[in-house]
């Protein structure tokens, strides 16, 4: 019994890794299409707003972010961690108990939020910002949208927890960022001012709100019609089943209480993660002004970039793990995470290695000034080759059911980002904001590594990891600094060093990987 078990979970694992490839591969594709629309956006706006109405934008945007993070509370986490065991335990019917449970209070609070800001909105006027109530006259704009955008981001939750990660991915980064692109050309187009490209961001946020829900219904349903068995790694059997049944009951994930006592951890933790995401843009446009606020943001925006890989990653993995997790099978658990955190080195190493040789040419794209955002591109940059070579921590710590300690975790990073902030934006500008940024990311990368290595027992080998690392500094780095020291920091030396690299990288890849030196599947 036990040597056909083994088999057949062998078989499964094969199957699921493979589909995790795959799902992982389009996924990828959707999240650089959709990082590249987002770019161009903020090139657009950037190039015809100047410094100081991008700084406005940004800070726009900043809000309505953090606001958010705050109505949904983490409802999206939870979603993804709940829904995810209950179909990996033949759980189907409480899912929409659970739905229920998140969405019901999550538009509660985003009309609370909302209707808070509304009135607080000319509180900003005493801040440096646009003439003519720019900037309450957008936040006000924005909040028309808000209830949507919570909606949105529980949704994207259930459909993750679903294994529906294509569908979300498209709606996320395919769909959504072309609808606010077409919009504010079309707002640009027009002669309109700033309020109104503040709309043409919101807007689309209703008609992915409605697509997603749509998506969802479809999910449900073939959950309901038992036809979920391909999107899942396999249902645990006998013993284990009523073992992780029973657990599921333990910890209450099926009740209102107990499902926000995992995600109201988790909520917490996504609002001080996105003030730790915006409060640097924020404390440079108060003490610097517009103009230093926009060339940050900008900064910001780059840096963005790079993390689009690590998000897809999340994407794919997190219902995986969590699924793993619920059944007790550490084992996959440490083989997927391990492979991610391969390819995040693989991904983003050459990406952060050539913004930070090549960081004024990047920065001169954005319009004239920008450029003076090189030296903080470089700091980020530096810290972000750290912070990815930790892989997916964050998602382990979520789909392990520990949200609590993720948010000691970005309490702590909090508690460094405001009074570095404070104290190195005067003396250093906006080399201050990404110094103070970069050890908050650091602390809180840290604490989470360990969290996972030495807790959890889930870490990836460093042997396995050294490789890679090493063929990305070498083509991407040592290679970037010799295109430098020919052209220049300029962007026919950026063309160079990108173009020939991909083709070397490409070529070393597949020929460690035909070697066995290299794999990509978990």
């Amino acid at each position: 019994m036990s040597v056909r078990i083994e088999g057949t979970s062998a078989h499964a694992h094969r199957k699921a890794g493979e589909r995790l490839l795959k799902t992982g591969a389009i996924t990828f594709c959707c999240v650089l299409f959709g990082a590249a629309v987002a770019f161009g956006t903020t090139l657009v706006v950037s190039n015809t707003l100047g410094e100081s109405g991008a700084g406005i934008f940004f800070q726009l945007v900043a809000y309505f972010a953090i606001a958010t993070a705050v109505a949904t509370f983490g409802a999206d986490t939870g979603l993804v961690r709940t829904v995810s065991a209950a179909l990996a335990l033949g759980r189907q019917r409480i899912v929409g108990r659970v739905l229920a449970t998140a969405c019901i209070p999550v538009g509660a609070a985003s009309l609370l939020v909302g209707g808070l800001l509304w009135l607080a909105a000319d509180v900003q006027e005493v801040l440096p910002g646009g003439p003519d109530g720019w900037v309450s006259d957008g936040v006000r704009l924005a909040v028309l949208c808000l209830p949507a955008s919570a909606l949105l981001t529980a949704v994207f939750g259930a459909l993750r927890g679903f294994h529906a990660v294509v569908t979300f991915t498209v709606l996320q980064n395919i769909v959504l960022p072309s609808l606010r692109l077409a919009g504010i050309l079309l707002v640009l187009a027009l002669g309109a001012g700033l309020t109104h490209l503040v709309t043409a961001w919101t807007v689309p946020i209703l008609a992915a709100a409605v697509l997603g829900v749509v998506a969802l219904r479809r999910e449900m349903r073939r959950s309901r019609a038992g036809q979920t068995a391909g999107q899942t790694a396999g249902e645990p059997a006998g013993y284990m089943a009523g073992q992780t049944k029973d657990r599921m009951k333990a910890e209450g994930m099926e009740t209102v209480r107990g499902f926000w006592a995992f995600s109201g951890a988790r909520g917490a933790s996504s609002v001080v993660e996105v003030l730790l995401e915006w409060v640097d843009v924020i404390a440079v446009f108060i003490l610097l002004g517009p103009a230093a606020g926009g060339i940050y943001g900008a900064v910001s925006r780059c840096v963005r970039l790079g993390a689009m890989l690590d998000h897809s990653v999340r994407m794919v993995t997190g219902p995986v793990i969590s699924s793993a997790l619920a059944t007790g099978d550490v084992a996959s658990a440490r083989q997927v995470f391990s492979a991610a955190t391969r390819l995040l080195i693989l991904g983003a190493w050459p990406f952060y290695l050539l913004l930070i040789i090549f960081g004024p040419a990047v920065m001169s794209v954005f319009g004239p000034g920008f450029e003076s955002g090189a030296p903080a591109l470089i700091i980020i940059g530096a810290a972000m080759l750290l912070s990815v070579s930790a892989g997916g921590v964050q998602s382990v710590l979520l789909m392990g059911g520990h949200s609590s300690w993720q948010l000691l975790n970005k309490t702590a990073a909090l508690a460094v980002a405001v009074p570095l902030n404070l104290t190195l934006i005067p003396v250093w500008g906006i080399a201050g904001a990404a110094t103070a940024w970069a050890a908050a990311v650091l602390v809180d990368c840290s604490l989470a590594a360990f969290q996972v290595g030495t807790v959890m027992k889930i870490a990836a080998p460093w042997r396995s990891l050294v490789l890679p690392a090493a063929l990305a500094l070498a083509v991407f780095g040592v290679g970037g600094l010799l295109a430098r020291l020919h052209f220049g920091p300029s962007w026919e030396g950026l063309l160079v060093a990108a173009g020939v690299g991909a083709a070397v990288y490409a070529g070393a890849l597949a020929l460690l990987h035909r070697l066995g030196r290299i794999t990509f599947r978990p």
